[in-house]
C-alpha cells in the first residue's frame, strides 16, 4: 500500500507539471496580455505599457519566464496577482471557503439523493419508477446549468421573490442557507442523476451475483439482502463516479458562481482569466488539479476501506 501511495504521488507530482506547461503555453498565446487591464484607455503616456511589461517581465522569452515562475513555485513562492497587489496564496485562500462550502453540500446532498433513487430503480427494475428515474436523468444530464441557473433566477428570484439570486449570505448559517438553495440545485441537477445511473447500473450487477441469489433460496428477506449484502459492494462505483465529478464540478462552478455572484475560487478564476492575471490562473491551475488529484487518490484508498478484497499493489 505504501507503494502503491508514494507510486501515485509520483505520478500526481509528474501530471502536474505537464499541466503548468499547457496551461503557460496557452496564456502566453492568448492575444492582450495582463497590461491592457492595467492600463488605463486614456493613457496619454505612450512608454507606461512598456514600463509595465519589463516591471512584471512579459518581455523575457517564455521559456525564460516559465523557468522563473516554476523555481518560485519549489521554494512556495506563488507570485504576486497583478490585479490584486497580493500574494496568489493569499487572494485564494481568501476566497477558498466560500467554493468548499459550497462543493461539500453539492456532493453531500446529491449522494444523499442519488443513492436511494438508483436503488429504487435498481430494485424495482422496467417499472413506473425506473422509467422516471431514467427520463429525470437524461433531462438533468442534457440541462446547460447556465440557462438552468437563469430559469432558476427569473422564477425564485424575479418572478416569486422567494431566495435571492445573487452572494452567498452574511456568514451566518441560517441566514446563508437561502443563498445556497439555487447553486446547489444547478450544480447537483447533472450530478444527481449521473451517481443515481451508476448507482441503479452497480445495484442490478450486484443482485444478479451467485451470492445473493443463495440468500434468497435461505429465505432471507428481500429488504435484508438489499441494504446488508447488496448495498455496499454497489456503492464502490458511485465513489469513482465521484472522484471523476470534482473536475467537472470545479468547472461547473466557473460558470454557476459567475451567474450567482458567489465570491468563490470559480468567479476568481473567471476574473483572472479576463485579466489575464499569468501569476493568479496558475496558481489557481496547479492547487485546483493538485486537490482533484489528491481527492481521486483518497477515493481508491476508499475502496479497501469498503471492500477489504481490494488490494493495491
Amino acid at each position: 500500500m505504501t507503494l502503491y501511495v508514494l507510486r501515485r504521488l509520483g505520478q500526481t507530482i509528474a501530471m502536474l507539471w505537464g499541466l503548468t506547461i499547457i496551461v503557460f503555453a496557452l496564456l502566453q498565446l492568448a492575444p492582450g496580455g495582463p497590461e491592457e487591464y492595467l492600463v488605463p484607455n486614456n493613457l496619454t503616456d505612450p512608454g507606461q505599457k512598456q514600463r509595465i511589461i519589463h516591471q512584471l517581465g512579459l518581455d523575457q522569452p517564455m521559456l525564460t519566464q516559465y523557468w522563473h515562475w516554476l523555481t518560485e513555485i519549489v521554494r512556495g513562492d506563488f507570485g504576486t496577482a497583478y490585479s490584486y497587489g497580493q500574494p496568489v496564496l493569499k487572494v485564494i485562500a481568501s476566497r477558498l471557503a466560500p467554493t468548499l462550502e459550497l462543493q461539500v453540500v453539492v456532493i453531500l446532498l446529491s449522494i444523499a439523493v442519488a443513492i436511494p433513487i438508483g436503488v429504487i430503480a435498481a430494485v424495482r427494475r422496467y417499472s413506473g419508477v425506473d422509467h422516471v428515474v431514467t427520463t429525470a436523468s437524461l433531462f438533468g444530464l442534457s440541462m446547460p446549468n447556465f440557462w438552468f441557473a437563469l430559469l432558476l433566477i427569473l422564477l425564485f428570484s424575479v418572478k416569486l421573490q422567494w431566495l435571492p439570486a445573487y452572494g452567498n449570505g452574511s456568514g451566518l448559517l441560517l441566514g446563508s442557507i437561502p443563498y445556497f438553495v439555487l447553486p446547489t440545485l444547478v450544480l447537483g441537477l447533472a450530478l444527481v442523476p449521473w451517481y443515481a445511473r451508476f448507482m441503479r447500473a452497480s445495484m442490478i450487477e450486484t443482485l444478479q451475483q451467485d451470492h445473493i441469489r443463495t440468500a434468497r433460496a435461505q429465505g432471507i428477506s428481500e429488504r435484508r439482502i438489499v441494504f446488508r449484502q447488496a448495498l455496499k459492494p454497489s456503492i464502490l462505483p458511485v465513489l469513482t463516479i465521484v472522484g471523476l465529478s470534482l473536475p467537472l464540478l470545479v468547472c461547473g462552478s466557473v460558470i454557476v458562481e459567475s451567474i450567482f455572484a458567489w465570491p468563490g475560487l470559480g468567479r476568481l478564476a473567471y476574473d483572472s482569466i479576463v485579466r489575464q492575471d499569468f501569476p493568479l490562473v496558475m496558481g489557481l491551475a496547479v492547487l485546483t488539479g493538485g486537490f482533484v488529484m489528491l481527492a481521486n487518490l483518497v477515493v481508491d484508498l476508499l475502496y479497501t476501506v469498503i471492500d477489504p478484497r481490494v488490494v493495491y499493489g
